[in-house]
């Protein structure tokens, strides 16, 4: 197992959210270290012995190829017992001159050269109510 040194020193963000930022090739990345559901990993910014960063944060979407490729976190649901809900954030590590971004098993790999041309925006966890019409028999509504 490599070492790891954790970088997490907290402030504190204008929603009042535990955060820790950190410059990077793409910009500036935030990450909160508070969200209104868990995350399957825990949120923070590891440097690793070898000289590589791992970020895994729930606060950004990433645009990645022009805008042709968007990577955000997942707010997961079940259907069948709304009250299960986490989120599934992104990890983006840096090494070895490329970036590596992560999503469950969806993985996206671009040349550090073309760091700059990331677009960082904000992402907020929110749960969106469907349409139940047409009914799909999910269960949801206990019909």
């Amino acid at each position: 197992m490599k070492d790891k040194k954790n970088l997490s020193d907290s402030g504190k963000t204008e929603n009042e959210r535990k955060a820790v930022e950190r410059q990077t090739e793409m910009g500036t990345i935030r990450v909160d270290m508070e969200y209104p559901y868990p995350c399957v990993l825990p949120p923070g910014i590891t440097e690793e012995k070898d000289g590589g960063l791992v970020i895994i944060t729930a606060s950004h979407v990433f645009r990645i190829r022009n805008g042709e490729t968007e990577i955000s976190p997942i707010l997961y649901q079940n259907c069948m017992h709304p009250e299960i809900i986490h989120i599934d954030p992104v990890q983006i590590r840096m090494d070895k001159g490329e970036i590596c971004f992560q999503v469950r098993d969806q993985q996206w790999i671009i040349p550090e050269s073309e760091a700059s041309s990331v677009e960082i925006l904000p992402w907020e966890a929110e749960i969106k109510k469907r349409s139940c019409i047409p009914c799909t028999n999910c269960g949801r509504c206990s019909w």
